[in-house]
């Protein structure tokens, strides 16, 4: 089950950063029109005509909707051991 639904979270990925890609390439090369193909792709991730939004407008949404998908990796930092002063050396004593 656990499986199935990784599959699932990482089709959607898929699918969202295959239109990233596609944005950020239009974007990169000055295009302002949207190509067909892409807002036929848009439309069906749920995005209401795409042809009238801004191609960095489009990178923002379609960023924002990736954002739940993706999986925070949590990384536990690790206790420094102390190093056990020498009492006779602690307290900035012979500091000058």
């Amino acid at each position: 089950m656990l499986q199935r639904e990784d599959q699932e979270r990482r089709q959607v990925l898929r699918r969202l950063d295959d239109i990233l890609e596609t944005l950020e390439q239009l974007n990169l090369h000055d295009k302002t029109e949207l190509t067909d193909s892409a807002a036929e792709r848009l439309v069906m991730l749920g995005i209401k005509s795409p042809h009238s939004i801004p191609i960095p407008q489009l990178i923002e949404k379609v960023w924002a909707m990736q954002q739940p998908f993706l999986t925070t990796i949590v990384v536990e930092r690790r206790r420094r051991r102390r190093r056990k002063m020498d009492p006779q050396f602690s307290g900035g004593a012979g500091l000058a």
